[in-house]
């Protein structure tokens, strides 16, 4: 693609492509999509989201222009058939957040995922969507897998995934993230959907200590003298571990480039022999194979087996040009 052509213009060449794909997403009651991947479609930096009702514009470097922007809206407007509110988002200042423009639509701010409801308010109190598009791959398959397992959602943010494992029948699912702010649309995303309190459970605590209790490895030195919820030992039928790239936390750090095996062996320990784990790496300059290798490594060194990996790869609206996406998925069979 010619670096000179417009925004718009390459706008409507990713709509073009997608055709069949957003056609099947709307006939499986999907309104959460990607509509232009940047990356891969001519405009590093720049992204088109749809959600619901809205369409979201995030930016990473110079921002397009007021008007390419409302030209964009107007065509997705056109080429759908409806009328799209629109937030776009200036990230080009790292750790910092400009609304540029905002024209929300005037309809309920909720859209559709594979017939699974959230909550999906543009401008909220975070940086960051309420739902990661390309995590949808994992959602899928957990809702067709869950049925009757017990499931641990860690750094759970607005419960999406733990949603769509209750929605899947899950026996019982728990959502553990420090937000309150997340679990509360959390809990509404549970309500959206007619989940009931008895088999989906919230709990607003740092992950850290939760996963050491239920592993068995327990909290200890200085971290242990802090206030924490105290827990017994525990193991689940399916583990989901989606940290974040980093954090910092008075009981350690979430490090998924240097250390992401102090995350995994506790996950690990805390998945039932013969369960199933799924687990997330977001960081672009982290390895796929690497990665994978490492937690082999970690699962023999705390002697157990992952009987079976597979990788899962975000769905078509995210698309490669090498078929390395930054977000990475494994879901493991531990034996």
């Amino acid at each position: 693609m010619n670096p000179s052509t417009s925004l718009p213009t390459l706008v409507a060449h990713a709509l073009e492509a997608r055709s069949q794909l957003l056609g099947s997403l709307h006939q499986a009651d999907t309104s959460l999509y990607r509509v232009f991947h940047g990356a891969t479609e001519g405009h590093p930096g720049v992204t088109v989201d749809r959600y619901g009702p809205n369409l979201l514009i995030q930016s990473w470097r110079e921002s397009p222009a007021e008007a390419e922007l409302r030209e964009v809206r107007a065509l997705v407007s056109s080429e759908l058939g409806q009328d799209f509110g629109l937030v776009c988002y200036d990230r080009s200042k790292r750790g910092d957040l400009q609304r540029t423009l905002v024209d929300l639509s005037s309809d309920a701010l909720v859209g559709t995922e594979l017939g699974v409801r959230y909550e999906v308010e543009l401008v909220h109190r975070g940086i960051d969507p309420l739902l990661f598009l390309d995590f949808r791959a994992a959602r899928r398959l957990i809702r067709e897998r869950a049925a009757g397992k017990s499931v641990l959602n860690l750094f759970a943010y607005t419960c999406g995934i733990g949603v769509a494992a209750a929605v899947g029948e899950a026996k019982e699912v728990l959502n553990v993230d420090f937000a309150q702010h997340a679990l509360d649309i959390g809990r509404r995303n549970a309500e959206l959907n007619q989940v009931g309190d008895t088999k989906f459970h919230i709990l607003r605590e740092d992950c850290l200590p939760v996963l050491r209790q239920l592993s068995g490895l327990g909290v200890k030195g200085k971290a242990a003298r802090r206030k924490f919820t105290r827990l017994k030992p525990q193991t689940f039928d399916l583990v989901v571990l989606d940290p974040p790239r980093l954090a910092k936390s008075p009981f350690g750090l979430v490090d998924t480039v240097n250390d992401y095996q102090s995350l995994f062996k506790p996950a690990l320990l805390s998945t039932k022999r013969g369960g199933e784990l799924l687990v997330t790496n977001n960081v672009a300059k982290v390895d796929a194979d690497a990665w994978i290798e490492m937690l082999t490594r970690c699962a023999m060194k705390a002697e157990r087996e992952i009987a079976n990996i597979e990788i899962i790869d975000p769905e078509r609206d995210f698309p490669s040009l090498d078929g390395r996406h930054p977000l990475k998925m494994a879901w493991l069979t531990i034996s």
